[in-house]
């Protein structure tokens, strides 16, 4: 493939701001980094594309094209998501090293990019692959140029003489030689719950190989497996089966990368829902991580407790749980150990049942660790999606602690009503209601808003709420006056009650 035919296709948007004289350079594959220096990594004819998160200063624009340079790529793209546009100094340092110097618009995914140019090379070599490149050794060679698991591993397990397929934890099949029905769910059971691998274990009075296909983080619900029949007394996997889980620790590398840039990508969309950014700003995010605004969007709040593992672990986990669900997710980590999702339903989709389902699948390899999720309900575009990331929230608390999957629709609390109220309106509700207690507050180094929490805590009872703050009931008393006073509600009256207690259960 050339860089020509890529910068062609017309959906990419594609811009080309240096090397008019390079667009005829091959490409043999894409390589998607925010690595300084990529140079361990290249092998020569990459197009290496990059959402600039190593980019601190204009200097390092220079370092990142020299080593890009050094490695003999043939072609840099560069995300504007983070920057709004190319920056001036990078554009520079291509002309001078002579690399060709692409932009990426904001609304196209780097997923995009490379599922275009996998499937141009592989289509370049389909027709006489074999013969060209010659049995096993040759179809490994096609993968690290860019050519599909899905499409390689048949013709290369029957060059094998021998029948396989790559799973996921949740026994989603990556890849495969023929249909596996129920026993993707029972084979990644036992690859779960095996004391130890590579395994033999029977399923449907069959004897399988479970061979572990590494990931990021190094845990086994963050790994795939292969699985290929287990014939006669062998007691360990054939050795064609180390050369076919080769082929998938090579495509689960390249997209190991691929995730760990979209996840820098989808910090924004966190950042964003959290400071309560224009739904134009949170739409612009949304689309530059390749999820469509247009489409229902629910959000989903989780964490994964109780492991001895590395935090990524649990956003390992939710991605592919998720992936039960649809392929268009952004998940990011949140403060502490929660982590947030925001998807694109599909259709007719129960996503808080699919996300049960998966879980179900993933509790043979939890052991002491707990994966609790919250599940909002359908949003109606980015306006809304504050809203629902509160349901989900709200949900999650419910299924704290322990394996559950709790959905909005399962509750019933004024906290998802307020979930729903567009945060400027929440914000000017509260400050009307609470805004001379806090100035009094901050003013006096008084305690009226808390006084005004306990009171309502207690039902309104003086002695209680006296009681609880240890203080004479007069003061309790002087203090519901001043209250009063400043806002000039009448707390006697049950109207009053539930609007001030709506305004201290509002997000500040």
């Amino acid at each position: 493939m050339l860089l020509r035919e890529l910068l062609d296709q017309p959906r990419l948007k594609l811009a080309l701001l240096t090397g008019a004289e390079g667009p005829d350079r091959a490409i043999n594959r894409i390589y998607v980094t925010d690595l300084l220096d990529p140079r361990r990594y290249l092998a020569g004819g990459e197009v290496v594309l990059t959402g600039l998160m190593w980019r601190r200063e204009p200097g390092d624009s220079e370092a990142f094209v020299a080593a890009c340079a050094a490695g003999g790529v043939t072609a840099i793209g560069a995300g504007d998501a983070v920057y709004g546009s190319v920056p001036p100094d990078l554009v520079a340092a291509c002309r001078r090293h002579g690399v060709p110097l692409f932009e990426v618009p904001v609304e196209v995914s780097f997923r995009e990019i490379v599922d275009q140019v996998n499937q141009s090379l592989w289509a370049h070599r389909a027709s006489g692959l074999a013969s060209v490149l010659g049995r096993q050794r040759g179809l490994m060679a096609a993968m690290a140029a860019g050519a599909r698991l899905a499409d390689l591993l048949p013709p290369m397990a029957a060059d094998l003489g021998v029948a396989c397929w790559i799973l996921s934890p949740t026994g989603r099949l990556i890849a495969g030689t023929a249909p596996l029905g129920d026993r993707a769910a029972a084979l990644a059971r036992a690859f779960l719950s095996a004391s130890r691998l590579p395994a033999v274990v029977t399923v449907d009075g069959r004897r399988y190989h479970l061979v572990a296909v590494p990931g990021r983080p190094e845990h086994r619900l963050a790994s795939w497996f292969l699985a290929c029949p287990a014939e006669g007394d062998t007691h360990g996997p054939p050795e064609a089966v180390d050369e076919l889980a080769s082929l998938a620790v090579l495509e689960r590398t390249q997209l190991d990368e691929v995730v760990r840039v979209e996840h820098r990508l989808a910090d924004s969309v966190g950042r964003l829902l959290a400071t309560g950014a224009e739904p134009a700003d949170l739409r612009a995010a949304l689309l530059s991580c390749g999820l469509p605004p247009e489409a229902t969007l629910v959000a989903v709040v989780a964490a994964l407790t109780g492991l001895r593992a590395p935090p990524e672990l649990g956003l390992a986990v939710l991605q592919e749980a998720l992936r039960t669900v649809t392929d268009h997710a952004v998940v990011t980590p949140l403060p502490g150990s929660e982590i947030l999702a925001v998807l694109a339903a599909p259709p007719g989709t129960d996503v808080a049942a699919a996300l049960r389902t998966a879980t179900d699948a993933l509790a043979p390899g939890l052991g002491a660790g707990r994966l609790s999720i919250g599940v909002s309900g359908p949003a109606a575009g980015p306006s809304t999606l504050a809203g629902a990331v509160e349901e989900a929230r709200h949900a999650y608390r419910s299924a704290a602690g322990r394996t559950a999957v709790v959905a909005s629709s399962d509750l019933a609390s004024h906290q998802l009503l307020l979930a729903r109220v567009p945060m400027e309106a929440r914000a000017a509700f509260r400050e009307r209601l609470l805004g001379p207690l806090v100035e009094y507050d901050r003013a006096h180094d008084a305690d009226l808003v808390h006084t005004l929490g306990d009171f309502l805590d207690c039902g309104g009872s003086w002695t209680r709420c006296a009681e609880r703050l240890h203080v004479h009931v007069n003061t309790l008393r002087y203090r519901i006056g001043r209250i009063e006073a400043l806002t000039g509600r009448d707390l006697t009256n049950f109207d009053t009650r539930v609007d001030f207690f709506l305004a201290l259960h509002l997000t500040p």
